[in-house]
């Protein structure tokens, strides 16, 4: 109402002096029934308690908007941490990418410098392959006898052979060939079988050139096994407890050990069905496959050491490999079938 002051009473009284209570239900006010207005002034707590109230309100109302905008503003923070995050990531997978790339160029690399390494160690011959060889081209060698003085070894050299630390990284092919040659001949087995020195060159020739170039199972291991196992018969004095002959085969046996090794192991060659494990009947394919070649490299004259053995000693080589019959005879017993 125009004219009423904050804080104020109003009361309409009725006709009969009662009080109406104003809402839509209230009877209708007429020129005989008019209301009569009765304006009086609030107690000055109650319109204090009223002010608080309404003060109150604003507050709560003020907080509730606050606290609304305070969410609608961590949502965008939210959304704007997830978008750095995600570019984050994208930039991580990247640079993974890029990474991957210079890592497989690092492979590449290296294995280019590998083989260039392999191929500058071979020098004049292929003596570790990458893949298998004919039977045929088993028993033909790349290159004879080389015409190079012989190696001359010092006695140090000598004495640190005859050690199970002997370091084999030191030593190029040739080197190594030198080396095997020399225990045969420190163990005194060119004598005791009577080994032509030109037939053990190119019998250790031509084990050099069936060993692959595997990562592990190349001519290095098979030095490596040699060299280990002469070291043993030496720290332990095994010639004065066992036979020449047996250390002989123990050796030989060593360097024969790995030939033509594929570089799958004999679970692979069986669960692959590969022609080894078929030829073998699943039965120790590679040892089978190693004593073979090393059985065709022997029953080649030129590569025969053991072509001036007795048959008894012959019989106790093939009962060793545990294959009967290798169809190699030395030429005492071609001579008495004859």
């Amino acid at each position: 109402m125009a004219g009423v002051q904050k804080f104020k009473k109003i009361l309409l009284i009725d006709q009969n002096g009662g009080y109406v209570t104003v809402s839509p239900t209230m009877p209708v006010n007429t020129k005989d029934t008019a209301y009569k207005v009765q304006i009086s002034p609030v107690n000055e707590d109650k319109a204090g308690s009223v002010e608080g109230s309404f003060e109150r309100s604003m507050e709560a109302l003020m907080s509730s908007v606050a606290q609304e905008l305070s969410k609608a503003l961590k949502v965008d923070q939210l959304r704007v941490e997830v978008m750095t995050r995600l570019t984050g990531i994208e930039r991580r997978i990247d640079t993974e990418s890029l990474r991957g790339v210079e890592v497989e160029k690092c492979r590449k690399e290296i294995r280019e410098i590998r083989d260039q390494f392999f191929e500058s160690q071979k020098k004049y011959f292929d003596y570790n392959r990458t893949s298998p060889i004919a039977d045929e081209a088993k028993l033909n060698l790349k290159r004879d006898v080389p015409n190079y003085p012989k190696y001359q070894l010092s006695q140090e050299t000598i004495d640190y052979l005859k050690q199970p630390t002997f370091n084999i990284w030191h030593w190029e092919p040739n080197e190594m060939l030198s080396l095997l040659e020399h225990m045969y001949y420190e163990l005194g087995l060119v004598q005791e079988w009577n080994i032509n020195p030109i037939t053990l060159k190119r019998w250790l020739l031509c084990v050099q050139e069936n060993y692959r170039n595997n990562p592990f199972h190349n001519f290095r291991h098979c030095f490596c096994v040699s060299q280990m196992m002469y070291g043993v018969i030496n720290l332990c004095k095994l010639t004065e407890s066992i036979p020449l002959c047996d250390l002989g085969i123990l050796l030989t046996s060593a360097v024969c050990h790995d030939l033509d090794h594929p570089g799958y192991n004999n679970a692979y060659q069986i669960n692959a069905r590969t022609e080894l494990a078929i030829r073998y009947n699943n039965i120790s394919p590679l040892e089978n496959h190693h004593c073979s070649v090393a059985f065709q490299i022997l029953s080649k004259p030129e590569f025969n050491i053991f072509a001036n053995v007795s048959n008894d000693t012959f019989k106790a080589i093939q009962n060793v490999s545990g294959r009967p019959d290798w169809r190699v005879k030395p030429r005492a017993r071609n001579e008495r079938n004859r």
